[in-house]
């Protein structure tokens, strides 16, 4: 397909992003975790410890509330509350030289454990910032003492046994993996670094839990047309142009184990009332093995269905996801296999998973067949104080942009009928970012972008006859406008009556098609070449376990990817707004 001189230009961009990722490891010895240990309220950023270099994400989280005094706790059996700060005991500590992070062994137990001597995390508060261990809250409306809320609680709380197996609860480890903004593709390291950093005690099993909900109202300039990203088209009736509806957008459940030093388990079953026409409302989402300890190695393994390690596509503000992820996440339907490397702030990997259709963008040849692959390339500078620079590109072989066959669900590609003029051929995307992280404020960039046009936004009738205005006279198409996508978003994070509130702003403009305009369902005229969406949003922290926020989005474009040709219109209008809530535990 022909090329304009244009995307020879995003090429050599692309390529210089790539070259400087792979360079800078010889530049900096340093760096603050690829994303997975950034939660906001928590203080961002790695920390030095008598000169020894803590692995990133090593660090645990710290949190710059002020301390309470309360009363003592009362450990129970053998597992410590992560709602109690650990009290150093009184006799002497042993440096583990196996261990890369900033950690002592105790040599014998004050707690009363039995079994393994337990992992005692040194923690090391950032400069002027009087810092605790984000389970240490104190609220004056709930104390969280020794009795504990309505007594059993408690003990839940600490721990207990089921045939010889710990189980817990991690609000901390909860956040980052049950996260559907923030960390999107950075769990297989949020395993990893939690397990190095103590927040995931050996040999145990975690269950944890998330949701996201609350009401969306949206006013849109063309009856039926809601172009918001959090829902599908079918928002509301086509007669509508205004319209709320409360809505449960995720709802999950996950089981993490840690159960030798070498093997991490997690499994995640989610609940959406936002699933294409076919798909279960239910449906198990993650189930994957990781292989491999930070403390010991920078290799690691992970095999499973997971979200494939393509793009960053975080989103700052509080619920409706970016456009580059509406786009481009790629989450598995099979097994993935994913070897990676990670070290001083530089991370490699590469994955290849079965080239049939996957949940989201993933999508090669036939099915059961392995050919399809992605790799990933970042690296992270730390300035000290919190602050820190990353920069990183990605690669995903081929994409569910490759035709102009647009039924994007399993049942619909094989019930339904192709175009009679199929037009068919791989296509490739590419991503990079970079991105300033700071305790007060973040920014971030991100371009992604397919490496040939999608075939179904040629301008073409429904038998995918190409129009012949974009056919030269060798017969080639000249249509040469990929799909590509631009997030900007910027977070401001003040503190506020002791807890840390998120003020963000993200900028979405996507492209698809170009001046083009067609004719669609009832002889209206479409429109597809572009649209954007923008957000205002505030997110308010009430405790460890819940967030409240409001959002305001304005799109401008209303394209579903499902046959954008019939019902497209680059000029629609409309104003959203979204008060929900987020929970863990």
């Amino acid at each position: 397909m022909a090329v304009l001189s244009s995307r020879s230009s995003k090429f050599a961009l692309l390529a210089s992003v790539a070259a400087l990722c792979a360079s800078t490891p010889i530049l900096a010895s340093n760096g603050i975790g690829l994303r997975g240990g950034q939660i906001v309220p928590q203080h961002y950023g790695m920390q030095y410890a008598a000169n020894a270099y803590m692995a990133p994400q090593a660090q645990p989280y710290m949190q710059s509330y002020q301390p309470q005094p309360r009363p003592q706790p009362q450990y129970l059996g053998q597992v410590v509350s992560e709602s109690y700060q650990i009290q150093a005991p009184q006799q002497p500590y042993t440096q583990n030289q196996n261990m890369s992070s900033s950690y002592v062994r105790a040599s014998a137990s004050p707690y009363g454990y039995a079994g393994p001597q337990a992992q005692i995390p040194q923690y090391v508060p950032s400069q002027h910032i009087q810092a605790i261990p984000v389970g240490n809250y104190q609220y004056a409306s709930y104390n969280a003492g020794p009795s504990g809320l309505r007594g059993a609680s408690q003990a839940f709380r600490n721990g207990f046994d089921v045939g010889g197996v710990t189980v817990r609860t991690s609000v901390r480890h909860s956040e980052r993996m049950l996260n559907w903004q923030d960390n999107t593709t950075g769990k297989v390291l949020t395993l990893l670094t939690n397990r190095a950093n103590g927040t995931l005690a050996p040999n145990s099993l975690y269950i944890g839990a998330g949701f996201k909900g609350g009401l969306m109202w949206q006013k849109t300039s063309v009856a039926g047309q809601f172009p918001l990203l959090s829902r599908f088209p079918d928002f509301s009736n086509r007669t509508d142009d205004q319209t709320g509806v409360f809505a449960i957008n995720n709802a999950a459940l996950a089981f993490t184990g840690t159960f030798g030093d070498w093997t991490t388990l997690y499994m995640q079953t989610e609940y959406s009332e936002t699933e294409f026409v076919g798909q279960s409302e239910m449906q198990l989402r993650k189930a994957f093995v990781v292989f491999g300890n930070l403390e010991k190695t920078p290799f690691y393994a992970a095999f499973g269905r997971k979200t494939i390690d393509f793009g960053n596509f975080d989103g700052y503000n509080a619920f409706t996801q970016t456009e580059a992820q509406h786009y481009f996440h790629a989450v598995s339907d099979q097994p993935v296999f994913e070897v990676g490397y990670y070290n001083h702030g530089f991370k490699l990997s590469a994955s290849a998973f079965s080239a049939g259709r996957h949940l989201r963008v993933a999508y090669a040849g036939e099915e059961n067949n392995i050919g399809n692959y992605s790799a990933s390339i970042a690296k992270e500078f730390n300035f000290g104080n919190g602050r820190a620079f990353t920069l990183g590109t990605s690669y995903l072989h081929d994409t569910s942009y490759r035709n102009n066959y647009t039924a994007h669900t399993f049942s619909l590609i094989q019930s339904g009928t192709p175009p009679a003029n199929f037009i068919e051929y791989r296509n490739s995307a590419v991503d990079a970012f970079v991105e300033y992280n700071s305790p007060l404020f973040d920014l971030m960039f991100e371009y992604t972008t397919t490496l040939e046009p999608w075939a179904a936004a040629i301008p073409q009738d429904a038998n995918g006859v190409v129009d012949p205005a974009y056919i030269d006279a060798n017969g080639e198409i000249t249509f040469d406008q990929n799909l590509e996508v631009f997030v900007a978003q910027a977070r401001f994070k003040p503190m506020i009556n002791g807890r840390r509130v998120s003020f963000a702003a993200v900028g979405n403009w996507g492209n698809i098609g170009d001046d083009f305009v067609g004719v669609g369902i009832g002889g209206q005229p479409t429109s597809w070449k572009k649209n954007q969406q923008h957000a205002l949003s505030v997110e308010y922290p009430v405790s460890p376990y819940f967030d409240i926020g409001i959002e305001y989005m304005y799109n401008k474009g209303f394209i579903p990817f499902v046959a954008p040709q019939l019902v497209s219109s680059n000029d629609t209008v409309a104003h959203a707004i979204n008060i929900g809530i987020k929970a863990r535990f």
